[in-house]
């Protein structure tokens, strides 16, 4: 590992009568064979220069690679090399996770997660934004929530592992373009508002302390590349190596916002928009989001629905992955036509509610809360408004490098959603393309996972530069017959069925297998 904290132990000799040099210098000459021009900056000084004569002059520096230089942050007593400590965070406008990592074995040592503290002023980020738009005070309001979630989760690890914030080094956030400028205080209006443009795409390495953090430590977000393509998508691209590989590669982060980039070594063009709240349950009545009790996955065997909830609790409603599956294996089954419309009668659970039909996916005596869980008909074409926006973008970014669905070797699947979705469901009603199912690959949280992985290697910082430097960010605004494609992909999997040749073929072998049931 080359970690971007590192420890080094130092002997000095003690000044005395015709040595004269000052305390800073002395430890940057003792640093400067190894490490070259090393930085200390004037606070960090002024933190710790009246500590330094109490060391008998064996003391250890903790230093940051800041992207320029080595940069000292921390001095001990003694030799503390062998306990080398940094966080690597995921600021999510919904859920705030962190990790301490042990930058000497590479290890995980603990990992804890909050809901963000910001939801106070809104469940969605808009509502947070209009809150502070023109009101420093309330500006002030919700940086402050956005520094408590990590003041708490340096807490709570703290309890989990003994490791105190004062012993780690440095801290790496993945983080959205707005909730950057939430942590730093500055007003994200800018964002959502002609020429929708953000104040800044990327900040130099700052310490802790001067944001109001209670350690020492340098703090280093990713960059972003434009409004709706944030720092969390960039370190999520460095655990992929799309930008190291020649193969054409797709990663597709698609949650309340959706974020896609194709390319590969040569070329990577991105696009992002709005996928509105369906991919977490939002869209529904009794939808929700993945907690205990939502019901998460769901099967149609012999005409029979069957569910799991998380937690295997009695469902009280249904999230994103409930929804992918129960939208695909009604489309299978025959409940719904190709146009999201019930069939009335395929099924004793399709029934009319308030002068529209819907399905029934738990009775009144199944639920927790002894109602019958619903999924309309203005649920199913809500939803299908999201998906084709997903559909949509992969399109455009599709015929932006001029190629077909079957030129991509590699389809990255990023966030919660894409960890935890049924990919065979998700492919059924056209939200991911129809392309052998060993290129995907679900990897998870990969805002957390880049920014592990950058503390683990300074040089991925390198990485990082190059990858901002050549995606080329695509306004959806000029796609040319984008709302030609929008109607199209408004369709279970889509018009031209000739993209879903393995749907198509399973929608005919399952209602044959149906047909052969019924006729005994």
């Amino acid at each position: 590992m080359k970690p971007i904290c590192k420890k080094e132990y130092l002997e000095l000799k003690p000044p005395g009568f015709g040595d004269t040099v000052a305390d800073k210098d002395r430890i940057l000459q003792a640093l400067k064979p190894k490490y070259g021009d090393v930085y200390i900056s004037m606070s960090t000084l002024k933190f710790y220069y009246k500590l330094l004569r109490n060391f008998d002059w064996e003391l250890t520096v903790t230093m940051v690679h800041n992207s320029y230089s080595w940069e000292i942050i921390i001095i001990e007593r003694g030799n503390t090399t062998d306990k080398n400590f940094a966080y690597a965070a995921d600021l999510g406008s919904t859920t705030v996770i962190m990790q301490l990592v042990d930058l000497n074995s590479g290890n995980i040592l603990g990992e804890e997660s909050i809901v963000n503290h910001q939801a106070t002023y809104g469940a969605d980020i808009l509502s947070r934004i209009f809150y502070v738009k023109d009101n420093d005070d309330h500006l002030k309001e919700i940086q402050q929530c956005t520094l408590s979630n990590f003041i708490e989760l340096m807490d709570k690890l703290y309890s989990l592992t003994g490791i105190s914030p004062a012993e780690c080094g440095a801290l790496i956030i993945g983080g959205n373009t707005t909730m950057i400028h939430f942590l730093f205080g500055i007003d994200p209006w800018f964002i959502f508002s002609t020429p929708y443009t953000p104040s800044f795409n990327r900040c130099e390495f700052i310490s802790g302390r001067d944001i109001g953090l209670p350690f020492n430590g340098l703090v280093y977000c990713f960059p972003s590349v434009a409004n709706y393509l944030g720092g969390d998508i960039i370190s999520g691209l460095l655990t992929t190596d799309i930008h190291k590989r020649s193969e054409l590669a797709l990663y597709m982060d698609i949650g309340t916002n959706g974020e896609m980039i194709l390319g590969n070594n040569e070329v990577m063009i991105g696009v992002a928009g709005a996928a509105g709240p369906a991919l977490e349950g939002g869209i529904s009545k009794q939808g929700m989001r993945a907690s205990a009790g939502a019901v998460d996955s769901v099967r149609i065997v012999n005409n029979e629905m069957i569910i799991t909830t998380i937690q295997n609790e009695k469902p009280i409603g249904i999230c994103g992955s409930g929804i992918v599956d129960l939208l695909a294996e009604m489309l299978l089954e025959g409940w719904i036509d190709y146009s999201g419309r019930f069939v009335p009668g395929k099924s004793e659970r399709i029934v009319l509610r308030e002068g529209e039909y819907a399905v029934i996916y738990a009775w009144e005596n199944e639920s927790g809360s002894n109602e019958e869980l619903l999924f309309s008909q203005t649920d199913i074409l809500n939803f299908m408004d999201t998906k084709a926006a997903a559909n949509t973008m992969v399109a455009f970014l599709l015929d932006e490098l001029g190629i077909v669905p079957q030129e991509v070797k590699r389809i990255y699947m990023a966030g919660a959603f894409g960890t935890y979705i049924n990919l065979e469901s998700a492919i059924t009603i056209g939200l991911y393309p129809d392309l052998p199912r060993e290129r995907f690959v679900q990897i998870g949280n990969g805002s957390l996972k880049g920014a592990c992985m950058l503390l683990k290697d300074e040089e991925e910082l390198l990485a990082v530069e190059s990858i901002v430097k050549n995606i080329n960010y695509l306004q959806l605004g000029e796609a040319k017959d984008f709302l030609s494609k929008m109607y199209a992909a408004k369709f279970l999997p889509h018009t031209d069925f000739t993209l879903y040749p393995t749907v198509m073929e399973n929608i005919k072998h399952r209602r044959c297998k149906e047909d052969s049931i019924s006729n005994g």
